[in-house]
């Protein structure tokens, strides 16, 4: 069998659909069998590590989407593609081969005022269509599996949920002189709190700003809430909310950090990682940070349930006090090894291998199905 993989996410950056996609086909690339995996992309890659089992097509360049739909059936046809897996959202909508869709979230259907017009009109008629013509839609987790199902109108027999995970590069630092390095190289030495994500509306900082405040005034530290993220979209009133609330000195903005062992330190050197998102369809960083062993605060709705569970603290309400306290707990925490060990036990039960082997399963299972099996 040759399944063919969009990758077009690759080219541009490998965090977001590019990280599950970049550790998907590696994982894919691991597993015994005759399968032939093809990557397709519309710009050169940049350097990275792929295995050789992977065959390249590059076909480019030119705007993605209009490749999606303009060259991408040809060259599948081109290729004698048995299976066309898109990672992102380009299903070429005139091919007639079989095709399986990864939706990774809908936030642009439930939060379109966040979006750019861009994503607004691809999300609101491209991509419920590609969802519905494909012969399978991969969801990376089961409230995304139910938004699916749901919002865009998949049969649910045709909707998998397969976890992400974390990169193998995120484990807990051990060595007390390296952590202790690493803050003094910071200037973090009084102690800080983690929060990893792109600055976009849909990651709610404002709110989080307000608490972290909130937090300083009552336990008189000199915490610093380090925000580690590339710029996203409509990011000004999220700098804006810093200012407002006069905290420059005390959260420090780090742009998007490509070297794991650097955030791999940042995760572990911090008290604990917090995020007041509105949605997440499935949340890597919080993930991350418990595969370092460094508990989390996050709201207890969307997807954070399924890849938190126990080993953080989940929140069901945006009580501004609830949070402070949580906040507190955590940074005075007696008990740390105990978080510490709930988190990486958590982390283990998502693997890369194991999203490698069910997405096989899916691939065998179209090829040789029709849509109503």
């Amino acid at each position: 069998m040759r399944i063919g993989i969009e990758c077009s996410t690759l080219t541009r950056s490998r965090a977001g659909i590019g990280f599950y996609t970049y550790h998907l086909v590696r994982a894919l690339a691991r597993r015994e069998g005759e399968e032939e995996f093809v990557l397709l992309y519309n710009r050169p890659l940049p350097p990275m590590e792929l295995p050789s089992r992977l065959r390249h097509v590059l076909n480019g360049p030119s705007s993605t989407h209009l490749w999606a739909q303009t060259r991408l059936a040809s060259i599948c046809r081109r290729q004698e593609i048995d299976v066309l897996h898109s990672t992102g959202q380009c299903i070429p909508l005139l091919y007639g081969g079989k095709t399986i869709l990864t939706v990774h979230d809908i936030s642009p259907m439930l939060f379109p005022r966040q979006k750019e017009i861009a994503s607004r009109i691809i999300w609101n008629s491209i991509v419920p269509m590609m969802a519905r013509q494909a012969d399978h839609v991969i969801a990376v987790s089961d409230n995304t599996r139910r938004d699916v199902i749901e919002r865009l109108g998949v049969p649910e027999h045709r909707v998998s949920r397969i976890y992400e995970a974390a990169a193998p590069e995120y484990y807990p630092e051990t060595d007390p002189a390296r952590l202790r390095e690493f803050r003094r190289r910071e200037s973090l030495e009084n102690g800080y709190i983690l929060a990893v994500s792109t600055l976009e509306p849909r990651k709610n900082y404002p709110f989080l700003f307000r608490i972290f405040a909130r937090w300083l005034r009552r336990s008189k530290t000199d915490a610093v809430l380090v925000v580690v993220g590339k710029k996203g979209w409509l990011y000004d009133e999220i700098f804006a909310a810093c200012e407002a609330l006069q905290l420059h000195r005390q959260v420090r903005f780090v742009d998007y950090i490509g070297d794991l062992d650097r955030l791999r330190l940042f995760y572990s050197a911090a008290q604990f990682s917090i995020l007041t998102p509105w949605y997440e369809g499935f949340w890597l960083p919080g993930l991350e940070s418990l595969a370092c062993g460094t508990p989390v605060i996050a709201p207890k709705h969307s997807s954070i349930p399924e890849v938190v569970g126990d080993a953080g603290i989940l929140i069901d309400n945006w009580d501004e006090e609830t949070w402070t306290a949580a906040m507190d707990r955590l940074w005075r925490a007696t008990d740390r090894e105990s978080w510490s060990r709930r988190g990486i036990e958590q982390a283990r039960k998502f693997s890369w291998d194991r999203a490698a082997s069910e997405t096989l399963a899916i691939y065998r299972k179209v090829a040789e199905g029709d849509r109503r099996s």
